[in-house]
């Protein structure tokens, strides 16, 4: 066959991983640990008000790129991550992107013009979106069934973790002096050490294309990408979009209720990252009853979420939404992840979750431009009732869903290759 080269050199690097014993369980522990710096670029909005000091004719605009600007690097590395993956290695490439993100987080502490301490920063959110779809993809090239849904579903809960442990830290080096803040990035170069150990090099073999076999007249043929994996980006998009709305809003929304304070709002957003955090440890066990539908459910109780937020007042209704809304997060993001491999192999498992991680990264640079847009259409600029508008997105979101299953009816790869093996 025209493709033996790279399937048997990613299946023999698969079977010599450790299958069982602390060997394995080191293995999860390090391909979870990835996910601890998913969120190391935006938790960082804490210390906006504090550069004010030190760059007093800076604009509020120009502050907020610290945070804003270094998502940029995410997107483009999201873009070609996939690529070089397949390339350099996956284990190499999770190196190099926890790398860079230590460098171009520490790095700014010792640069004096907040212009270039932005352009460092940019250097980490591009190791981190190079992280990004390996956190993901690796999961689905290791592990499989049961195992692949309850990894995927603790990689979500570990995303909420990095974020409490990052904020935590920054929040407890604040009150000595938030200039050393750029500390909390050691947490990257510790990741860095546990992928180096605990991930064998073998992974660096899965899925990757060797150029003395691309220069065979039998060269292995490169899997298509398949449309799925283009579908999961737009609908990361629209869903992303809708999501933001809760982020950007939901403070003011309190406010506006006229009941809710500001400070609740603050305990509501921490409950949804509680919910969050618990609710990915329950994905996998879900998933054995509900199978891909679980995507549908996870929209619908985002959507509950922010109906309830949108049309209620009452503190004990808005945490009940709170639950609904960070349980329907973190089921939905490993949906994604398996519906954009749902026909892939290792070849393009990298790639196609980066399409996903890509889709999240547009959508999440929009709800703000979205509400202002939708409110000049509309004429409606209340914060509060615009979560309604969130609500009717991730309703969108589900008819999308539905759309493509109808249409959707190619085989997983992994069962095409099965049948093909009997």
């Amino acid at each position: 066959m025209s493709n033996e080269p790279v399937i048997s050199g990613t299946q023999d690097a698969v079977a010599s991983l450790p299958q069982s014993g602390g060997a394995r369980t080191l293995l999860k522990s390090a391909i979870l640990s990835l996910s601890l710096l998913l969120c190391s670029v935006s938790v960082t909005m804490a210390v906006v008000s504090s550069l004010k000091q030190d760059f007093p004719n800076a604009s509020t605009m120009e502050l907020q790129s610290f945070v804003n600007v270094p998502v940029i690097g995410g997107i483009i590395a999201t873009l070609i991550g996939g690529f070089l993956a397949n390339k350099v290695g996956k284990k190499n490439l999770c190196l190099l992107g926890t790398l860079l993100c230590f460098a171009g987080g520490f790095l700014p502490m010792f640069v004096p013009s907040l212009a270039f301490k932005i352009v460092l920063r940019v250097i980490c959110g591009f190791g981190v979106g190079l992280i990004q779809p390996l956190s993901a993809s690796l999961i689905v090239d290791c592990f499989k069934g049961r195992e692949a849904d309850t990894m995927m579903g603790i990689q979500s809960a570990m995303v909420g973790l990095g974020a409490t442990i990052f904020s935590s830290a920054i929040a407890g080096i604040m009150t000595f002096d938030w200039h050393y803040f750029y500390f909390v990035y050691f947490i990257a170069l510790l990741v860095f050490f546990i992928v180096l150990v605990f991930v064998p090099n073998s992974v660096n073999e899965i899925g990757k294309v060797h150029k003395d076999e691309q220069s065979t007249s039998d060269k292995p043929k490169r899997t298509k990408m398949p449309f799925g994996a283009y579908f999961g980006m737009i609908l990361q998009i629209v869903f992303a979009t809708g999501y933001g709305f809760y982020t950007v809003n939901l403070s003011l929304a309190a406010e506006e209720t006229g009941v809710i304070t500001a400070v609740q709002a603050a305990t509501v957003m921490t409950v949804v990252s509680i919910s969050s955090f618990i609710g990915g440890f329950l994905f996998g066990f879900v998933k054995r009853f509900t199978g891909m539908f679980i995507g549908i459910i996870a929209i619908a109780m985002e959507a509950a979420g922010l109906f309830l937020w949108a049309n209620t007042a009452s503190l004990g209704t808005w945490y009940v939404a709170g639950v609904l809304f960070g349980v329907g997060f973190c089921w939905f993001m490993p949906y994604v992840n398996f519906l954009v491999n749902e026909h892939t192999d290792p070849t393009i498992s990298a790639q196609a979750t980066s399409y996903a991680f890509f889709g999240n990264s547009v959508g999440s640079f929009l709800p703000t431009y979205a509400f202002a847009a939708l409110g000049a259409i509309t004429g409606l600029t209340s914060t509060w009732k615009s979560l309604n508008e969130a609500g009717v997105m991730m309703i969108i979101c589900i008819v999308m869903v539905l759309v493509f299953n109808a249409f959707d009816k190619k085989k997983p790869a992994a069962e095409v290759s099965a049948e093909a093996a009997k």
